[in-house]
């Protein structure tokens, strides 16, 4: 049992606080992506220069900083999905949305301002602010919002879509290149290294990529769809499975014995992140959203349902 507290302790706003080491290391000069030591916990930001620009603003708020993070996440999660899908709120329940507030990570957040511009009726110049702060973290954000770019290629907005992104993007890159205009060097020449200090795998590593497989196939064969979503949440490599909640928009939660099923095998999900178990984790997540999101009765039933009800 104590051993089970100390785990809880450990990664109770983790990354937040990793967040806000680098913040202030750049704030005083340094560089946020230098090595990675136990008393500032520096290195382990791996986040585009231009992310430090808003995260500065939390560094104000001090320890509450964490808080008011979580409660916009959660607020604007629920304001998305309380009209559109509501049983959303059983996802209360879901470890890799309680892992991502628990740890303070950036990857909900992300995917809830993609999901409120991909709702939006016209996306102009402020939405096109709106997503080059999802930039933030692109593995996150690059595959929707080229998806929503093309979807918008269209619109007679676009123009201002795409200059609402560079607008954006600028705002956040001025102040850390004003401040260190070698930071967007050290940030090039940090990755490689951070790939040797944190394990991130694929899914599809090893023979894990069996359930990988079928986990694709089987959320096809349902016709859940919605693929620049799933490909984020399950195919680029990671260190943790929190990053499935970038599948938050297209998730449908149905209630039944299946949602039931995805809500435990996820919750079971948990172990080292080693070279051996790492991949079997992320593979299992990615057959237990399809679960969740009501397992062999997909979207095709659903509709055959549909259109067969008088009236």
């Amino acid at each position: 049992m104590e051993s089970n507290r100390n785990g809880l302790t450990e990664l109770f706003h983790v990354d937040w606080d990793i967040f806000m080491t680098a913040t202030h290391l750049w704030l005083q000069g340094h560089s946020p992506y230098g090595a990675l030591s136990p008393e500032n916990a520096a290195g382990a930001f791996a986040y585009p220069p231009l992310a430090l620009t808003w995260l500065f603003f939390f560094t104000l708020l001090g320890p509450l900083g964490y808080y008011v993070w979580t409660a916009l996440q959660l607020g604007g999660w629920w304001w998305l999905a309380k009209d559109e899908c509501p049983e959303q709120i059983v996802l209360l329940c879901w470890s890799p949305f309680i892992l991502n507030l628990i740890e303070g990570q950036s990857t909900m957040a992300i995917a809830l301002v993609l999901w409120a511009a991909f709702k939006a009726r016209q996306r102009g110049l402020l939405w096109g602010m709106a997503l080059a702060w999802t930039l933030s973290k692109p593995q996150v954000a690059i595959c929707p919002l080229l998806w929503l770019l093309w979807q918008d290629r269209g619109s007679p907005q676009r123009l201002r879509l795409w200059g609402g992104i560079v607008l954006g993007g600028l705002l956040l890159a001025l102040p850390p290149t004003l401040r260190n205009p070698g930071i967007w060097g050290d940030w090039l020449t940090s990755l490689a290294a951070y790939r040797g200090r944190t394990l991130q795998m694929g899914a599809w590593q090893g023979p894990s990529v069996i359930v990988f497989a079928v986990a694709a196939y089987l959320w096809h064969r349902a016709g859940y769809g919605q693929w620049h979503w799933w490909i984020v949440a399950t195919l680029f490599p990671q260190g943790s499975f929190y990053v499935l909640v970038a599948l938050l928009p297209a998730l449908r939660p149905r209630l039944g014995p299946w949602l039931i099923g995805g809500l435990l095998l996820a919750a079971v999900l948990e172990g080292p992140s080693s070279v051996l178990f790492l991949p079997w984790i992320l593979a299992g997540h990615a057959l237990a959203v399809w679960m969740i999101a009501g397992g062999p009765h997909g979207v095709h039933v659903h509709n055959k349902q549909a259109t067969s009800e008088p009236g």
